[in-house]
């Protein structure tokens, strides 16, 4: 998956075959799943509060993107940045709706950080993570442009 490559990129990922690293995994796969299925209330409206954030009239055409492709980098970067700005309370109200899909806030708020440390790493290495994720999207099979 592009999103594992990226981080992978930015070599924020735990060692492989490691109980972490398994986490990692679960939590890309499993969060994609909530954000593309859930009708969770306070899910639905981090992931809109997220995109509309972004600004420029992107987000209906991100979210629609997003539900088409799964994971992209505009994705990935609008939650980290509202995840930051959700308080414990809001971020308590997801619990219900991510444990549907077996994952947790605590789950949540861990690939979070991965995605700001990568973010971070990138910008040291004068690249963005949309160039990075877009390389590896590239490379992966059964691409989507």
């Amino acid at each position: 998956m592009a999103v594992l490559a990226t981080l992978q990129d930015a070599d924020v990922l735990p060692p492989e075959d490691t109980p972490e690293a398994n986490r990692v995994i679960k939590a890309v796969i499993q969060f994609q799943s909530v954000f593309l299925k859930s009708s969770d209330p306070a899910v639905q409206l981090l992931l809109t509060r997220a995109l509309a954030a972004q600004g420029g009239g992107s987000g209906e055409e991100t979210l629609s993107r997003f539900r088409s492709t799964g994971w992209t980098s505009d994705v990935l970067e609008a939650l980290s940045a509202q995840w930051i700005a959700t308080t414990i309370e809001q971020r308590d109200r997801l619990a219900p709706g991510f444990r549907q899909f077996n994952v947790s806030p605590e789950d949540f708020d861990r690939l979070m950080e991965l995605v700001a440390k990568a973010r971070t790493t990138f910008i040291q290495r004068e690249q963005t993570m949309h160039q990075v994720f877009a390389q590896r999207r590239r490379e992966m099979p059964g691409k989507t442009p």
